[in-house]
């Protein structure tokens, strides 16, 4: 990336929400990066000559704050799930977009039944997989808290249709990686193009293109990493106890999964109706511990 690009607030707000290091790490560590950045584009403006023309930190450009990103309460609705995957096996499973459709389905199928980070996700290889106990291993080697982790799947679900399709590649291989199995880190391009087709937007080419198709993901404001949000608060609202979707999340406490969490009304409702259907009676939770 060019210097001058730093100058453009489009560019760092991408990094600051869409980038694969921002799925990797917390908000706090984004932020810690940034303001790094913004002292040390201050100290180039101050030069002679100046590094830098402007500083892209201002209160119509990239803004940090704190209180309101850690709070984000995006949701994705069934429909919109239906839409995404329908969208990756018709309109990009085409020549036009590399083939990359199928792939693509079977990615946000694994970000929601999983609930791993996107970098955690991409690097599961086939050998890690276990029919026996159907669980994945995590490798702390690859997550955020460097803790090894377990996480269950359904053997009738769709996600263990995807696993059992991707075994005949080889235990080296990776179960979300390329059409041969090789890893494919990056996936942010493919999953812009997907949202905008499934939303109604035809991407457009070329620097004008990219401002426009940018603005409209703005627009639907649906990042890859609420998908593994939704999984986890499905899981919630589907009586699972909390501190297992902490153990799925990776999160180090259950504080930190309350606040990551959030429920929609009607599934506050319906999950109280569990309790009063059950007349009060204590709910007994299995854990696979």
């Amino acid at each position: 990336m060019p210097l001058d690009a730093l100058e453009v607030p489009d560019e760092v707000n991408a990094l600051k929400t869409e980038s694969d290091y921002a799925e990797a790490v917390a908000m706090a560590t984004v932020h810690r990066a940034l303001e790094l950045l913004r002292a040390a584009m201050n100290w180039g403006m101050a030069q002679t000559p100046p590094l830098f023309k402007k500083s892209p930190f201002h209160r119509f450009g990239v803004r940090m704050n704190k209180k309101l990103e850690t709070t984000r309460d995006r949701r994705l609705t069934r429909e919109e799930e239906q839409r995404l995957l329908d969208t990756a096996l018709q309109k990009m499973n085409v020549g036009e977009h590399q083939f990359a459709g199928p792939l693509l389905h079977d990615r946000i199928i694994g970000a929601i039944e999983l609930v791993c980070r996107r970098g955690e996700m991409l690097l599961i290889q086939n050998r890690r997989v276990n029919w026996d106990t159907c669980q994945i291993g995590i490798p702390g080697a690859t997550t955020k808290d460097k803790e090894n982790r377990r996480v269950p799947f359904n053997p009738e679900g769709r996600l263990a249709a995807v696993l059992e399709r991707r075994a005949t590649l080889g235990p080296d291989a990776f179960v979300f990686g390329s059409e041969t199995g090789a890893y494919q880190p990056n996936i942010q391009t493919a999953w812009e193009t997907l949202t905008l087709l499934a939303y109604g937007y035809e991407p457009k080419p070329g620097r004008t293109g990219t401002a426009w198709n940018r603005e409209q993901l703005l627009r639907i404001d649906l990042r890859w990493h609420d998908l593994r949000h939704e999984g986890a608060c499905r899981l919630l609202t589907d009586g699972v106890d909390i501190r297992i979707v902490q153990l799925m999340l990776g999160h180090a406490s259950i504080l930190q999964t309350q606040r990551y969490l959030n429920v929609t009304d009607e599934e506050l409702r319906r999950g109280l109706e569990v309790s009063w259907n059950n007349k009060g009676r204590p709910l007994r939770l299995a854990s696979g511990g």
